[in-house]
């Protein structure tokens, strides 16, 4: 760990930050941030928590999660991640036999015995990962959830990090190098979970110090040279506006395409068999048919994932619509009403690290345990639900076509009866042009 210099503002007036960098994981540093506290006794102690991890910390019963939290998408990738980030963090605690962010707790149990003040000056870890998240491009996404799910069971991590390591963790040229190798990984990413909080602390403490406090900020090492850069230079502030909000991130999603590629196919398939004049009844048999094989897998899975029959019928039935509608997802329709039934909150994270943890599990237990955790089993069943859907969609020309096909002629048939409702309707339009002109 490493003890910062006093930044003072320029006016000798004003009050000073002292900035005091630490690894989460390390007994270390805890040791320091109670001996620095207690040795400067500032007006306030400053730490990188914000409301909802404070008061975790602080073993308060954690908040239900507003379903509007979990059913989108989006959020529910992040919420993974946010989980499989957090589960990582708790196993190096678990090697090191120290409780991770026991320096910060430590922070503030000094600073309340010693009569400081605390103030909380990171953003909200729901922003964070939100913005960092949007950041991220599709590969990025696809290889952090991948690596990280291979840490959770043990595999990919290379070599146990030794004690050494994480108390050289605190070195300001080892964590430079860390930093720069993440960046080079994710530029977008690393400027929303390692800038923008830079910038946002360092308002926090400017506030503080323009007050006329005395602080001792306790950080991680990761961010001591970005906060202290800023308290020398707080002119080169961003504005703290530019750094709360969500963000849409970037407009193009593979999975909105393909779920548009989907809905103009389905919607083709229809219109050109109709132009070519095909029967009513062929076409009511492939509407039912997409209806079933749709609802099917996306019923079969929810329950797969432990779903009530009501949450699955839900999600089967609606299938078939939301298969064709990007913006929408029936797993989202099954989660809405399996949430009728049970509550989940951040507590259930913890329990489902400590299942992780527990290495004599064999898989098969393991995950049904994991489903016997509310948010888990929340979460699976809206997965498994668009993952039903999204097979069902993929499979249906591939298996369900071609049984059907026979009743007109077979495949050819309707590729050529598809061709000839494309004709008869760019005749259509042309015609209809022709009367306007």
């Amino acid at each position: 760990m490493t003890d910062g210099v006093d930044l003072d503002a320029d006016d000798g007036g004003e009050g000073s930050v002292q900035v005091v960098g630490t690894a989460h994981v390390s007994a270390e540093s805890v040791e320091r941030v109670e001996e620095v506290i207690e040795d400067e006794r500032p007006d306030v102690v400053a730490v990188e928590l914000d409301e909802g991890r404070y008061r975790q910390m602080q073993g308060e019963v954690a908040d239900d999660l507003e379903a509007s939290d979990l059913l989108d998408g989006n959020t529910v990738f992040q919420f993974i991640a946010y989980w499989m980030l957090s589960y990582v963090q708790a196993r190096m605690g678990d090697q090191f036999d120290i409780e991770p962010g026991a320096d910060m707790k430590a922070a503030v149990d000094v600073a309340e015995r010693v009569g400081c003040g605390v103030a909380l000056v990171d953003r909200d870890i729901q922003t964070t990962i939100q913005r960092f998240w949007a950041r991220l491009t599709f590969v990025e996404k696809l290889r952090m959830v991948w690596e990280l799910f291979l840490a959770m069971f043990g595999f990919g991590g290379g070599e146990e990090v030794d004690q050494a390591t994480i108390e050289q963790m605190t070195d300001g040229d080892v964590v430079t190098a860390m930093m720069e190798e993440f960046r080079q990984f994710s530029p977008g990413g690393a400027e929303a979970l390692i800038d923008e909080r830079d910038a946002f602390i360092a308002h926090k403490l400017v506030a503080l110090r323009e007050a006329g406090h005395n602080v001792v900020a306790v950080v991680g090492a990761g961010h001591q040279a970005g906060i202290e850069e800023y308290l020398l230079n707080p002119q080169t502030l961003p504005p703290m506006e530019d750094l709360v909000g969500i963000e849409s991130g970037s407009r193009f999603s593979v999975f909105k395409f393909f779920g548009y590629a989907i809905m103009v196919g389905f919607f083709a398939f229809f219109v050109l068999l109709f132009m070519a004049g095909v029967e009513n009844a062929f076409l009511f048999k492939v509407f039912a048919a997409w209806f079933l094989f749709n609802g099917i897998f996306a019923f079969g899975l929810a329950k797969l994932a432990g779903a009530r029959w009501t949450s699955a019928g839900v999600g089967g039935a609606i299938a078939w619509l939301t298969s064709v509608n990007p913006l929408l997802a029936p797993g989202w329709f099954a989660g809405y009403v399996e949430l009728k039934y049970t509550s989940v909150n951040v507590g259930d994270i913890g329990k489902m690290n400590e299942l992780l943890q527990n290495e004599e599990l064999p898989i098969r237990d393991l995950f049904g345990r994991l489903l016997d955790v509310p948010l888990f089993r929340l979460i699976a069943i809206v997965a498994m639900t668009n993952v039903g859907s999204m097979i069902a969609s993929f499979l249906f020309p591939f298996v369900i076509l071609p049984i059907l096909a026979p009743q007109i002629g077979g495949m050819d048939e309707i590729t050529r009866l598809m061709m000839e409702g494309a004709q008869n309707s760019a005749d259509l339009i042309i015609d209809t042009f022709t009367v306007l002109l």
